[in-house]
């Protein structure tokens, strides 16, 4: 007999990957009426994109992930390649027409330089140059030096994963405005109470509560409810989590720094995209290219 859904998430981090997501998520996780995933990435929705064995694709171990929610008034999960698969949106607003979308934008020089360096270490990526990495995304558009470990082949296209305009917009056009928040991780990392109360206010939470932001504090308060979270789970989804964890705990290899004319090109590059993606949320990023 299928498993009765129950509690269903209400509310998603969509992305962008590097970009405050899992520190946000952390933030939020404190909240007494939150409720967020042990898994943060199940990446359920998004299955135009390649599918690994870091996805949960089954319907039942999804919304299991949710099953001890009790009543929390807000439910959710963090994975950030929604906002790039193209049809995670319709997905998500069948499965919930009253879900609340989360997204987080940086520089994408910035994070896609970043990103590169989260792949060295998971070994989705083996150009350690990232100069060389953007250099070879030609090549790799059309299925060629693709490492034998990668897991995530889109995400090596970097200049097509920092373009944000079509990635929104296929969120607005089925979300209303008022289910959409963005948060713009310059402004994040500068005036992070700020930002994780004007949060809390768009999931319609308590916004006098205070979070711990250190890190390690933060770990520290959240260990307990994360073991029982565990200590519930199904067992594959705690063999996944621990799968996903010993590779992002790797220590990927010394790299040399972007280059000044490339990171000139890729400005040039992201601007005109920037400018229509500012005119479209509302919000002037075009800084970011100049």
């Amino acid at each position: 007999m299928a498993e009765k859904v129950v509690n269903k998430a209400d509310f998603f981090i969509a992305g962008m990957p590097r970009s405050g997501t899992t520190s946000l998520y952390t933030y939020l996780k404190q909240h007494p009426q939150v409720y967020l995933s042990l898994y943060k990435e199940p990446h359920f929705f998004s299955k135009d994109l390649t599918q690994s064995s870091y996805n949960i694709q089954d319907p039942q171990l999804y919304h299991s992930l949710f099953r001890d929610a009790g009543d929390a008034k807000a439910i959710g999960e963090g994975s950030v390649w929604y906002l790039t698969s193209q049809t995670a949106a319709r997905a998500i607003v069948e499965y919930n027409p009253k879900a609340r979308i989360i997204i987080m934008l940086r520089n994408p020089v910035d994070m896609i330089y970043s990103l590169h360096s989260l792949y060295l270490r998971t070994e989705n990526e083996n150009i350690v140059d990232f100069n060389e990495a953007v250099r070879a995304v030609p090549q790799r558009k059309q299925g060629r030096s693709i490492p034998p470990g990668t897991y995530f082949p889109e995400g090596l296209i970097y200049t097509e994963v920092g373009l944000y305009y079509r990635k929104i917009k296929r969120f607005k056009d089925v979300f209303h405005s008022r289910n959409i928040h963005f948060i713009i991780f310059d402004r994040f990392a500068a005036q992070t109470p700020d930002c994780f109360r004007e949060t809390l206010e768009f999931l319609g939470l308590d916004p006098g509560f205070e979070a711990e932001f250190d890190s390690k504090k933060a770990s520290a308060i959240l260990r307990s409810k994360v073991i029982e979270q565990i200590r519930r789970a199904q067992p594959v989804v705690k063999q996944m989590l621990s799968k996903k964890t010993g590779k992002d705990s790797h220590m990927g290899p010394r790299r040399p720094p972007i280059s000044g004319e490339l990171k000139q090109e890729l400005k040039s590059w992201f601007a005109q995209d920037l400018e229509k993606t500012s005119d479209l949320i509302g919000i002037d990023l075009t800084a970011w290219s100049k």
